[in-house]
């Protein structure tokens, strides 16, 4: 092997190469690792939903990226059926006080709507959100003022299914007929990944069978427990728990279509990127290296508890929780593909171009 330090000025050049990067680490990280908080008294405002596709950002948060990333972050949501807006707190286990046990059937925390954060966003009480692709797509066609930065957690595999209550046998789609099926609340992209699948069985909804569509989280399960359903489409961690309790069985992963397409994203006022762009930066900064930290990890050390908000990985029957790519970059044929099904179904009125609302200066 040839031996680099036989010429004096390829050692010079190493040298010289080790002071400059000490250099830098003593300028902008003067506290071994730390950048200086450019905000303390402002802190970055970030809608938030408790769920597979944002966790990320959660856990940037309660491991310290955003504080050691040189940015003061703060998560916000609600209870749902609640108005009031809350700080999610900076350690998990001030987080799991905030559970409501008392809670028969789900637990309400962090359920807030894509659509509700953007409100907040416009309304100037959040500079940023964590949404759904729908939520998205529906609130520029509002024409309201919001960008995107960076991509969240998405469906590379499916992440939920169309399940059944145990005591319904299905055995063909023909079975389905006069069935009650439901999807979920949230933007409407639930809605949509189900009617994609009762077209792709040749059944229509009003005649063939019932959807009801925009159904809380709580009511989802005890709906599907007194009968009063006999399935839908669900998400993976509540599929799980409804399979594992004998409640329910998976009748068909959301395997009819991309499953990607379910994805979620970072969102900001389009005044905001303008006056804080080196805030915004620091954000993503932050959220992409908790993504490197995490799959750089071997794979006996990740997360995989089903605690919700620490698991990084996650798999039952075929199907598996979000997954994040490194770097974070915005799908927009993924944005195009939803938003193409939006107007399909009536929920946008026209297309438009996808990349007006995209800033892909943040994410290299």
């Amino acid at each position: 092997m040839r031996n680099l330090y036989k010429k004096p000025h390829t050692y010079f050049v190493l040298l010289l190469f080790l002071a400059v990067v000490l250099f830098i680490g003593r300028e902008f990280y003067p506290d071994g690792g730390k950048l200086e908080i450019i905000n303390k008294d402002r802190p970055v405002r970030i809608g938030y939903f408790h769920g597979g596709r944002v966790n990320m950002m959660y856990r940037a948060l309660i491991y310290d990226y955003f504080d050691e990333g040189g940015i003061s972050v703060e998560l916000y949501t609600r209870f749902l059926k609640e108005e009031e807006l809350f700080k999610i707190p900076q350690t998990h286990e001030e987080t799991n006080k905030m559970w409501k046990d008392d809670i028969e059937f789900g637990n309400p925390f962090g359920k807030m709507r894509g659509t509700e954060i953007v409100d907040l966003i416009v309304e100037g009480e959040l500079d940023g959100g964590t949404i759904g692709e729908s939520s998205f797509i529906a609130s520029i066609h509002e024409g309201l003022p919001i960008v995107v930065v960076a991509m969240l957690g998405y469906d590379a595999v499916p992440g939920k299914a169309i399940i059944m209550r145990r005591d319904v046998e299905i055995n063909s789609p023909d079975d389905l007929r006069g069935t009650t099926l439901i999807s979920r609340r949230a933007g409407p992209g639930d809605a949509i990944f189900l009617r994609e699948f009762l077209e792709e069985v040749n059944l229509v909804p009003g005649e063939d069978l019932t959807v009801i569509d925009q159904v809380d989280e709580d009511d989802t399960e005890k709906w599907l427990k007194e009968k009063t359903i006999d399935g839908g489409l669900y998400h993976l961690t509540t599929v799980r728990h409804l399979v594992l309790d004998g409640t329910a069985y998976v009748y068909q992963p959301m395997n009819w279509m991309d499953p990607a397409l379910s994805h979620a994203l970072l969102v900001f006022h389009k005044d905001y990127i303008q006056n804080h762009r080196e805030e915004v930066k620091r954000v993503v900064d932050a959220y992409v290296k908790r993504i490197a930290y995490e799959k750089g990890l071997p794979e006996e050390q990740k997360d995989r508890s089903w605690d919700k908000g620490l698991m990084m990985e996650g798999e039952f029957q075929g199907m598996e929780i979000p997954s994040y790519d490194l770097p974070p970059r915005i799908r927009v044929d993924l944005l195009e593909e939803m938003q193409g099904l939006l107007y399909k179904y009536g929920e946008i009125d026209k297309t438009v171009d996808i990349r007006d609302f995209i800033d892909e200066s943040f994410v290299e």
